[in-house]
């Protein structure tokens, strides 16, 4: 009887365990959970770029919708929409749609690079704006609020460290007296800057651990 219960222990033990992953299969978005059991969160045909929460309880995506184009000041883009749904496929939500704007930072004509802040609660993502940036903008999950933050065209939340929850931003600046660069900024959720990076963030990361 003995050796019955610790054969049942081993094979507990031998169960192998899967890194919880989200990915897109013929436009939906799937999760694969600890078990390796793969779940289709949506059945839209429509759907891609899926980000998890870091509780692994949330998905952000986005969807293709129809309607007219979103001028920027680089081009015009097909509309989508930002959604929100979580791994047990309840509560799908929509958080933001594309809008039209005179003005760059208030236009939102795409949602790239997804990146969720420690908590899961703020999402951020850049969008086209004007001709040689971005723009970096912020949502709230759990009231759909979002702002415009700084313009953008690359970004990275720090995860962990002094500086967790921290921006690295890539934007475009110009040198007094003519051309210009493209160095990442450690920037603050607020918007205020920390300092320069350079021109990548492998320094940073080799100093202050893992981005």
């Amino acid at each position: 009887m003995k050796r019955f219960f610790l054969l049942i222990s081993f094979a507990a033990l031998a169960v192998p365990a899967f890194a919880q992953t989200v990915w897109v299969k013929d436009g939906n978005i799937q999760f694969t959970d600890k078990a390796g059991q793969t779940t289709a969160l949506t059945s839209s045909g429509r759907d891609s770029g899926p980000v998890l929460a870091p509780d692994g309880k949330w998905v952000a995506f986005v969807r293709k919708v129809d309607g007219k184009k979103i001028a920027t000041g680089s081009d015009e883009v097909d509309p989508t929409e930002l959604w929100q749904v979580r791994t047990d496929r309840k509560e799908a939500s929509l958080l933001i749609k594309c809008r039209a704007s005179e003005k760059p930072e208030s236009v939102i004509a795409g949602f790239e690079n997804l990146q969720f802040s420690s908590n899961g609660k703020l999402l951020y993502f850049v969008t086209p704006a004007w001709a040689t940036s971005g723009a970096v903008h912020v949502v709230d999950t759990t009231n759909r609020k979002e702002r415009y933050l700084f313009p953008g065209n690359d970004l990275k939340i720090v995860a962990s460290g002094e500086y967790k929850d921290c921006l690295l931003v890539q934007q475009h600046k110009y040198f007094v007296g003519g051309g210009s660069y493209d160095w990442y900024w450690l920037l603050r959720a607020d918007g205020k800057e920390v300092g320069p990076v350079g021109e990548d963030t492998e320094t940073f990361a080799a100093t202050y651990g893992k981005e």
